[in-house]
């Protein structure tokens, strides 16, 4: 992936970030007042009228202080308001893009502006100290995020270049994230390029066993393959799957499957 350049720090690499010392700020400056009135917000609920009036005022106090944009565009988002939390967090993203880009591009993937996602990671990871960042809860790096929105916007090619670039940047395979290999395998499926895809798939499989979308994918690929007896074992395995209230659920897969799914294909297979 061209212009990446990733410090791999892991402190502070998910969607939620730090809150800010407020004495690294000169004392009586408008950001060390912001600062301070910002942490008297969040002891408030979040999104409540206290708060949002107490990060009003330190945005007028300090407007180069960006975590209160962001701490008070959140609740927006999280109520379906994109539109207007997106006009306070593009406030934090301009003041420092380092830390918000990440977070702006999440929440533009959220609402299915893929091409917004696109333009805001490729941007992010073409600042020169751009380290490793996750989306909230730490499940899915966000190159895999990007190679997903490439994918949904139909490159699979650029997508699975991301992914494959994006997994063989760890340093071991402990570092891989639980639905990695699902998303790239998902993507050679997609791509038809069924062979690489039931190689990468059966490594999901050693790493997880009990999420359906993976022996779906794998069905399809023994399917595009001509191996229909073995996709219609892949096939019942992910409706056994389904069938498990305790399975895992792959967020944000960017292609979610559904029983009726499997079900059309057994029908066809």
């Amino acid at each position: 992936m061209k212009n990446i350049a990733l410090l791999l720090v892991f402190t502070g690499s998910f969607l939620g970030y730090a809150q800010p010392n407020c004495f690294v700020y000169p004392e009586e400056s408008g950001e060390r007042k912001a600062c301070e009135l910002s942490y008297k917000a969040i002891a408030f609920q979040q999104g409540s009228k206290e708060s949002q009036m107490l990060f009003d005022k330190a945005i007028a106090i300090g407007p180069k202080f960006a975590w209160a944009y962001y701490e008070k565009s959140v609740p927006y988002f999280k109520r379906g308001f994109l539109y207007e939390g997106l006009q306070i967090l593009n406030e934090a993203v301009q003041l420092e893009p380092i830390e918000y880009l990440c977070y702006r591009a999440y929440w533009h993937w959220q609402y299915r502006n893929y091409e917004l996602c696109i333009k805001d990671l490729e941007s992010y990871y073409s600042l020169p100290k751009a380290y490793m960042q996750t989306t909230p809860g730490g499940e899915k790096d966000m190159r895999i995020l990007l190679g997903l929105a490439y994918a949904k916007s139909g490159n699979y090619t650029k997508g699975i270049t991301i992914l494959e670039d994006c997994i063989n940047s760890y340093e071991s395979k402990d570092a891989v994230g639980l639905a990695d290999y699902h998303s790239l395998g998902m993507l050679y499926v997609l791509n038809k390029e069924y062979d690489k895809a039931i190689v990468v798939l059966n490594k999901q499989l050693a790493v997880l066993k009990d999420m359906a979308d993976t022996y779906y994918y794998l069905g399809l690929a023994h399917k595009g393959l001509s191996n229909f007896e073995e996709a219609a074992i892949q096939f019942n395995k992910s409706l056994e799957t389904f069938e498990n209230r305790n399975r895992f659920i792959n967020i944000n897969a960017g292609f979610a499957v559904y029983p009726s799914d499997v079900k059309q294909e057994l029908r066809a297979n």
